[in-house]
């Protein structure tokens, strides 16, 4: 006896009860989605506040962006790269265009050793590290860079670890402390790694306290970058912009060697003592940009 035909769950206009059920599902993935569908100024709209958009972006957080100012090596290359680097974490990388990949390490850690440098060589060529952002464009670099922060005098309470990144967070975001900072080897000051935008000029001072009683702590940043508003790039000032001054652009006789420019260095210290913690050191790009 053959077996009898299962009843018909389509919707009546010819599409399978899986259409059907795969037709809902998609939407209610769009009900889902945030933002309202909408018009703006008579043309196809989906219409986000700042902050929808911020939070659409969260996931993201540890996004970098690596630039390669001349050539870009190709991708297995440049994943195998990275594999080499022995990352504590996955480390996605994907090609945003010719010039730019997309970096998304998983551990904040990563993220952190990966921006602290700054500038990379994968197989010769330099790879300049910029932090992702939600209004990231490829002819622009983010403003936003990991800085050492000095806390000179803090008073000892305030070295705890949560306090410590309380105070940093007024700053930027906070990525790590120093090692002798965290374990109270050098009281005489702080040192806290902190995301901030260089387009700006450099906090002095934080206010610590209330209305009635309080007092202003010192802040000094190491190796405080240049940054050119003209071409929007970190590494040097308006006045030394190659885009902006092309006679200022070397020959290429005279042109320095990128990879001697680009040799890992440490920082400029500012008579903070023992305590360096600041993983592979940054590198600065050429000066006068591309």
């Amino acid at each position: 006896m053959a077996a009898p035909k299962p009843p018909d769950l389509g919707d009546g206009n010819g599409r399978s009860f899986a259409a059907v059920v795969a037709a809902r599902s998609a939407a209610a993935i769009v009900d889902e989605g945030i933002g309202e569908i909408s018009l703006y100024r008579g043309e196809p709209a989906l219409r986000l506040s700042r902050q929808e958009m911020q939070t659409l972006a969260a996931p993201y957080r540890n996004a970098l962006v690596g630039r390669f100012p001349s050539i870009r090596p190709s991708m297995e290359a440049v994943r195998k790269f990275f594999v080499s680097l022995g990352l504590k974490g996955e480390c996605a990388v994907g090609l945003l265009d010719q010039r730019h990949i997309l970096i998304r390490p998983v551990l904040e850690e990563d993220y952190t050793r990966l921006f602290l440098r700054r500038t990379w060589f994968v197989k010769n060529a330099p790879m300049v590290v910029a932090k992702w952002t939600l209004d990231f464009k490829s002819n622009q670099e983010p403003s936003v860079v990991p800085i050492w922060v000095a806390f000179l005098g803090l008073p000892i309470p305030f070295f705890g670890k949560n306090q410590i990144f309380k105070l940093a967070a007024t700053l930027g975001r906070v990525l790590k402390v120093d090692s002798a900072t965290s374990d109270l080897r050098r009281p005489s000051v702080a040192r806290v790694l902190v995301e901030m935008d260089v387009s700006k000029e450099p906090v002095k001072r934080i206010y610590i306290g209330d209305d009635d009683y309080g007092f202003w702590q010192a802040v000094e940043v190491e190796n405080w970058p240049a940054f050119c508003k003209f071409c929007d790039r970190v590494g040097h000032l308006e006045g030394d912009c190659f885009k902006k001054n092309p006679g200022l652009k070397p020959s290429g006789s005279n042109r320095e060697n990128p990879r001697r420019k680009g040799k890992e260095s440490e920082p400029r210290q500012i008579a903070l003592g023992e305590g360096r913690d600041n993983g592979e050191g940054p590198t600065n790009p050429t000066p006068g940009g591309e």
